[in-house]
């Protein structure tokens, strides 16, 4: 069930991040409907195991935007999180130091219950659309303690 929710959220995700252009869109319009599986898995990049879901589920879908050079401040997401690149370059750490790299056009399972940051590493504002799905009473994102 987990997955069926992540994989129409990155569906959903992939629609909301196509430019409309009326000429080139009928000119390289597709004769059949299509639909790609982008990721589909049960860890994060990191290859830690996705956490469970107890309870209500709660669906919460955000547009970050990052400016060039920033950072984000340490946190954490106890919820399970995923998303779409659309604009631009972010490199993420988590506690352990072990970095990935993200471009436009790339999803993402982020890590559950591990302090991390990501920080805007391109030449241009980064742009995410951030899938958080966990129980309906568990915060989507914490600060870490320092």
């Amino acid at each position: 069930m987990i997955k069926k929710h992540i994989l129409l959220l990155l569906f959903i995700s992939v629609l909301f991040s196509c430019e409309e252009n009326t000429s080139a869109k009928e000119e390289n319009a597709p004769s059949k409907i299509e639909s790609t599986t982008l990721l589909e898995t049960t860890k994060s990049w990191n290859g830690n195991p996705l956490p469970k879901i107890d309870g209500q589920p709660k669906v919460t879908i955000s547009k970050v935007v990052i400016p060039v050079g920033a950072k984000l401040p340490r946190h954490i997401h106890p919820v399970i999180t995923t998303g779409m690149l659309t604009k631009g370059e972010l490199t993420i750490t988590d506690v352990h130091n072990k970095q990935t790299t993200i471009k436009a056009g790339d999803v993402l399972v982020e890590v559950s219950n591990m302090i991390h940051f990501g920080e805007n590493t391109g030449t241009e504002t980064a742009e995410i659309l951030v899938f958080y799905i966990g129980n309906e009473n568990t915060p989507i994102t914490q600060l870490a303690k320092k």
